[in-house]
């Protein structure tokens, strides 16, 4: 927590990037069950496990790119590649004394619940995402899966610091159905978390692809992938019958090459609802 509130993105970023990220329980017990048994592990299965939390993967890949960034000629892009150039026990050399996100949020039942929440809805947008690519036959799918998982890492992170700060913003968006995101977030943060994400994910040195798949502002393929996933995972979280998901359909029809019913029945598939939900 902070003694006196940031109010600008660099004041943001000085105070997050310092901070000992968190990760779920279940996370720090996995990590521990593998440390006992190392000769089981391998980097494809430690993937798998770091890949189940949006703020493990966080950690991982600020890990690699400290550690190996300046010896590479190639920045690392995905979470398995840094595990096979760091190797296994380094990893659970590095990795010990996990903070845990439920511990730090104790005190803070309904932050917890929408940090929860967050993490539920960054993983539906990553199987999205995933599946655009698929669909469009992009070879990176791997990395845009793990740019829509890491989409909301700043407000997980918020939640955990400033956790009465993101509910009142949070209160103000759901009395005022009209108060754009990026209006109640510069009014409560002196920043827009998309801002704020593509810097932390700059001064961490995080790989110059997986930001540029992040990137709201970039028209390519990849990156709109990416927003689209993490748009209709937004506007399905309640109800899937809100009314922005008709625009999200069109506009990911035109992604796809498919009519917006085409899109819409990719995303019910993805998300294993019937073709009927409304």
């Amino acid at each position: 927590m902070f003694l006196r509130k940031p109010t600008s993105c660099p004041q943001w970023v000085q105070h997050l990037k310092s901070i000992q990220i968190p990760v779920l329980r279940s996370t720090r017990d996995a990590v521990e069950a593998a440390r006992e048994n190392p000769d089981r592990v391998d980097a494809n299965s430690l993937a798998d496990l770091v890949l189940r939390d949006p703020l493990m993967t966080l950690r991982v890949l600020i890990h690699v790119s400290q550690k190996m960034g300046s010896r590479l000629a190639t920045p690392v892009e995905t979470v398995t590649a840094g595990l096979v150039l760091t190797g296994i026990e380094p990893f659970f050399r590095d990795f010990t004394e996990l903070p845990v996100l439920e511990e730090r949020l104790a005190e803070e039942p309904l932050a917890l619940e929408s940090a929860l929440q967050s993490f539920e809805r960054s993983h539906r947008a990553a199987r999205l995402a995933a599946a655009f690519a698929i669909h469009r036959m992009d070879e990176d799918a791997e990395v845009l899966h793990q740019a829509a998982l890491l989409d909301n890492f700043v407000s997980l992170l918020l939640y955990c610091e400033a956790p009465s700060l993101m509910l009142e913003m949070a209160k103000r968006m759901r009395a005022n159905p009209t108060l754009r995101s990026a209006e109640a977030q510069r009014s409560s943060l002196g920043t827009e978390l998309a801002q704020l994400e593509q810097t932390l994910m700059a001064v961490w040195r995080l790989p110059p692809f997986l930001r540029r798949m992040t990137n709201v502002q970039n028209r390519e393929p990849g990156p709109q992938s990416v927003m689209l996933a993490v748009r209709i995972a937004r506007h399905s979280q309640d109800r899937w019958s809100n009314p922005a998901l008709p625009d999200d359909y069109v506009e990911l029809g035109k992604l796809l090459n498919l009519p917006p019913a085409g899109a819409r029945a990719l995303v019910l598939q993805v998300e294993g609802q019937p073709q009927t939900a409304a």
